[in-house]
């Protein structure tokens, strides 16, 4: 049980120190955090329209089509029209923009995968099975 209360400590401190990362690469891109979640959930898992990432995020409507508009402005996103619905309107990242909000991240991500790959697949399945779970709890508060 020591053991498992030392390791929830760490991924409190982590959930931390990923916070401050955010807020400095978000600063450095002239946009605010929730706007940075955002954009990563959009480049991630592709068109959303409007009302799925207010759901995603937890934010009203309102907040999400003013963040929209703070994206499409900065040419991070477009908001078009679903080809499969021409009544839905789908936010779309734009890669110019992404590519160059992503790039900040190349180095941290780069060196992600270099420990990773100091460890046997058999412990990073293990690892890949309690993240999940540790987003899913975060994501109760």
């Amino acid at each position: 049980m020591e053991l498992a209360r030392q390791l929830a400590g760490e991924l409190f401190e982590l959930s931390m120190a990923l916070d401050r990362v955010g807020n400095a690469a978000a600063s450095r891109l002239g946009i605010n955090q929730t706007d940075l979640i955002c954009l990563t959930l959009l480049h991630r898992r592709g068109p959303m329209s409007p009302g799925e990432v207010a759901s995603e995020l937890g934010l009203t409507n309102a907040a999400i089509s003013a963040m929209a508009a703070r994206l499409e402005k900065n040419r991070y996103v477009t908001r078009e029209v679903d080809p499969a619905d021409r009544r839905r309107v789908l936010l779309t990242v734009q890669p110019e923009g992404t590519e160059q909000a992503f790039a900040l991240f190349d180095g941290m991500y780069q060196s992600m995968v270099e420990l990773f790959a100091e460890y046997p697949e058999a412990d990073l399945r293990r690892v890949a099975e309690i993240l999940p779970r540790y987003r899913a709890i975060l994501a109760e508060w």
